[in-house]
């Protein structure tokens, strides 16, 4: 939850040699708060400028691809026609290609089978599930394989059997090596709790994801929408707030939802505020006029 004491150090590290900001360490570190504060395109630029150096450029290209090959980014809906390669993927693809040493190979084969899943091109998918699968049999407690297989049984409809992969992820012991992987993986078994209405087992991952990253703004999420399912508004709206917040007030769905809890708490002032801060973000988001603003504005006339 110490997110946002990263700037000062930023800085610090800056005013520290008149040569700071030629660092490609330096710049690694910008794109990895850019990254988790959400600005994706300043990520990029900054881990992009760290790419080609001998020490950072590794793990700079892991993280643009990471950022490429975001699961989130994920539909319901797979295409069964032409494949057609996304712009992020082709992205991942080439950066995949530039690894050509020190880094280990499942790592790499974890970035093409995400590759494949992220067409959500049914077929592409079907193959990404075959790649998890080989990428267990030599490393059977991989998380990022498990969780990889279990994004494509959803997609693909099996949602049983990505269940019982995420529900083995949950009793590993944690680690902080596999932690984000851990986290999504939490999230993603949360979510499916929460749709089939099992409420506390969903708040359950949420506090534990929480008890190893205060700053994550999806657990924080969960919660707001938990609460928001039981019509307890205004402990939503607290929720929502963190979520808002470790989401640097760029994620306008969250701020949506902040905003209509504050509606139905009637703190009507402060909805209308956020509805201006998801309109800066997003200017044509829909329904926000219609379902918050306007009945917000309605609330507080005399």
């Amino acid at each position: 939850g110490r997110l946002a004491e990263a700037p000062r150090f930023l800085r610090l590290a800056e005013r520290s040699s008149s040569r700071a900001a030629l660092d490609a360490g330096f710049h690694y570190c910008k794109g990895l708060y850019a990254r988790y504060t959400r600005n994706f395109h300043d990520a990029l630029s900054e881990l992009n400028q760290a790419r080609k150096d001998g020490e950072w450029g590794r793990k700079a290209i892991s993280r643009m691809i990471e950022i490429y090959l975001e699961p989130d980014n994920l539909t319901d809906e797979l295409s069964t026609g032409p494949l057609v390669v996304p712009e992020n993927v082709a992205a991942a693809r080439q950066l995949r290609g530039e690894l050509t040493s020190g880094v280990r190979g499942e790592r790499l084969a974890i970035y093409e089978a995400y590759e494949l899943l992220l067409t959500q091109h049914k077929p592409s998918v079907e193959q990404s599930l075959t790649k998890f699968s080989a990428i267990l049999e030599t490393e059977k407690d991989s998380v990022a394989a498990l969780l990889g297989m279990s994004y494509a049984l959803r997609a693909l409809k099996q949602d049983a059997k990505a269940r019982n992969h995420l529900k083995r992820i949950s009793k590993m012991q944690y680690n902080s090596e596999e932690a984000e992987e851990l986290e999504r993986a939490y999230l993603l078994l949360a979510d499916t709790y929460i749709q089939s209405n099992k409420n506390d087992l969903a708040q359950e991952l949420c506090r534990k994801c929480l008890t190893h990253n205060k700053s994550c703004a999806k657990a924080w999420e969960y919660q707001g929408l938990i609460y928001e399912k039981e019509a307890a508004y205004a402990d939503a709206a607290q929720v929502y707030e963190m979520a808002w917040q470790f989401d640097s007030q760029r994620n306008p769905a969250v701020g949506f939802k902040l905003a209509f809890n504050y509606l139905k708490a009637k703190r009507y002032v402060e909805a209308i505020s956020i509805c201006h801060l998801v309109l800066k973000v997003q200017p044509n988001y829909p329904k926000i006029h219609t379902d918050i603003l306007a009945k917000a504005r309605q609330s507080i006339k005399p």
